[in-house]
């Protein structure tokens, strides 16, 4: 066979290798799997949320509201999920199943407010295992952990970076820690069912962060959001096991919490995202001038 009979050949052959493959992984039925998969993590989401917000569970506690911090992590959930939705609902729609570059801010858009979502779950555990510590103890671990996180959240952005590596590996770490934390420690309230629902929880997440990362492709994407959907589900359950021993903890301990925590929270973003564009930018000129 001629050499360049032989190159068309195997172009060829490579050209439908990779069409074969494109079109498995972004198939129409698994596309649609997956928006399913998405929506139902809204209605998750905002099913919790509302039933922290029925006047049953918080008008005793005289606060006029449910505990910011609770409420708070099904909320972050229901959004991060609905721009999953929405965008591959839309994909869908225009006969391009699950391509994500087609809009191609849309999906580190969803890396991003995921780096928002595993600190705002961080934090609804360390309310969930210290709330009935000193007010110092607590605000020292809450602002920690919600500074660092509002800090390294940008680097999502970048996706395919050393700094979304770097930021993907820190909320692994912090959920493995999370987990070990909660069996070591226990919940303040709700006892080792809590315990195990909030443990199982933090395995789950971090078993699907580490094996099957959203970013890898449609089949990742749909293993790691049935593993959050589990995992969403056992933290209401530990939720509310927790009230029925102590139904008003939630508010008490978020009272102990200084003001300060939302400006803080804004300056701590700020600080990322120029922090990540200017490394961002210094790597590029230094590939450039390479």
């Amino acid at each position: 066979m001629p050499s360049g009979t032989f190159i068309i050949s195997e172009t060829r052959r490579h050209e439908y290798k990779m069409n074969t493959t494109t079109k498995m992984q972004n198939s129409m039925p698994m596309a649609i799997l997956s928006a399913i998969i998405m929506w139902a993590l809204v209605f998750l989401g905002l099913y919790s949320a509302n039933i922290l917000k029925k006047p049953d569970n918080y008008e005793i506690c005289g606060t006029g509201g449910p505990a910011a911090w609770a409420v708070s992590n099904f909320y972050f959930s229901a959004i991060g999920a609905g721009i999953g939705a929405v965008y591959e609902t839309y994909l869908i729609l225009i006969g391009k199943p699950y391509v994500e570059e087609t809009i191609p801010w849309v999906p580190k858009t969803r890396g991003y407010f995921a780096g928002y979502i595993f600190t705002v779950g961080t934090v609804f555990d360390c309310f969930m295992v210290f709330a009935t510590s000193e007010a110092d103890f607590l605000n020292k671990i809450v602002f920690g952990i919600s500074i660092i996180g509002a800090f390294v959240a940008p680097g999502m952005f970048m996706s395919g970076t050393a700094a979304e590596k770097a930021v993907r590996t820190y909320n692994a770490g912090v959920t493995f820690l999370s987990m070990v934390i909660i069996l070591k420690t226990g919940t303040a309230f709700g006892g080792s069912k809590t315990t195990y629902y909030l443990a199982l929880n933090k395995a789950s997440t971090a078993f699907g962060v580490l094996l099957s990362p959203p970013n890898g492709g449609l089949r990742n994407n749909i293993q790691f959001h049935v593993l959050r959907f589990i995992a969403n589900v056992l933290v209401i359950q530990g939720y509310l096991n927790a009230t029925g021993e102590s139904s008003c903890f939630p508010q008490e301990a978020g009272v102990k919490i200084s003001d300060k925590l939302a400006p803080t929270l804004v300056a701590a973003a700020a600080a990322g995202w120029v922090t990540v564009l200017s490394v961002t930018s210094g790597s590029s000129s230094k590939a450039k001038s390479s």
